[in-house]
């Protein structure tokens, strides 16, 4: 399993394949296993880099919530970027992961060929306005109880994934694999490194590598953010999909795919 040290965390990353770098960031209680239907696509052509975050998945997890802010994960990227010696890519980035390509494209953007966003956001999305207040009992499960009590917590309580997981019954089990991936510590502080993370839509217009936006319709709580995102990146293009939710590349990845596919055909490396 390749693990690098980075920023004093060790970070689990896989590689596949040859040729310019394409560098997928999975969300908030993500793994690599998030892109298990664009690895395969994109391998035989390009160098696919897929990190797991600080406290997601194989990568360690620290103990202090000072450890964890959206701008410090940028910071891990690009710290293994530089391990890896990548000079250029492009980034691929859903949700958290969508955050966290925005920093890194304001920091250094001479290392992008192309950004791509996923259902994510400059700094604001809509919420349920009851979700803070469920977090702390959240918090509290995961410390006490472990990340199991948690989940049940978030898929039986928790009044918007009730009815998401009675519309799609079969994506309780893969939120459950998810969640168990994910430390304790990763799921409170990653969260808190969100709920924490300043607006960079003011600064938008400071990116200038070509840009696409994926959006799936279904998602309305990143609806606004991705036409701010649409409206403020210069020249950026965007693809609404049609009848998919908060991660159309594993709900729709064949559609997804081949957007993704022609963006990177045009991009000038």
């Amino acid at each position: 399993m390749p693990v690098a040290n980075v920023n004093g965390v060790d970070l689990h990353y896989e590689v596949y394949g040859q040729g310019k770098a394409i560098v997928f960031l999975h969300g908030f209680v993500g793994s690599i296993a998030d892109w298990a239907c664009q690895i395969p696509v994109l391998s035989p052509e390009y160098r696919v880099i897929a990190p797991e975050h600080r406290g997601h998945g194989d990568s360690a997890a620290p103990a202090w919530e000072e450890d964890y802010s959206i701008p410090i994960f940028a910071d891990d990227v690009l710290g293994l970027l530089k391990a890896l010696g990548v000079a250029k890519c492009c980034l691929v980035g859903h949700s958290m992961g969508g955050f966290i390509s925005l920093e890194v494209a304001l920091k250094h953007q001479d290392m992008l060929a192309a950004l791509v966003l996923v259902d994510t956001s400059s700094g604001h999305f809509d919420m349920d306005p009851e979700y803070g207040s469920q977090r702390h009992r959240l918090e509290e499960l995961a410390r006490t109880r472990g990340m199991a009590a948690a989940f049940e917590y978030e898929v039986n309580e928790i009044p918007f994934s009730v009815e998401f997981y009675a519309r799609f019954p079969e994506k309780k089990e893969q939120f459950r694999r998810k969640m168990l991936l994910t430390s304790a510590d990763g799921y409170i502080y990653g969260f808190r490194a969100i709920a924490n993370w300043p607006p960079l839509t003011s600064r938008l217009s400071e990116i200038r590598v070509p840009t696409l936006i994926y959006w799936g319709d279904e998602d309305l709580a990143f609806a606004e953010a991705a036409q701010v995102l649409r409206e403020g990146i210069a020249g950026s293009e965007m693809v609404v999909a049609a009848g998919v939710g908060h991660a159309p590349h594993a709900d729709a990845p064949h559609i997804f795919n081949e957007a993704l596919l022609k963006f990177l055909g045009g991009v000038g490396w």
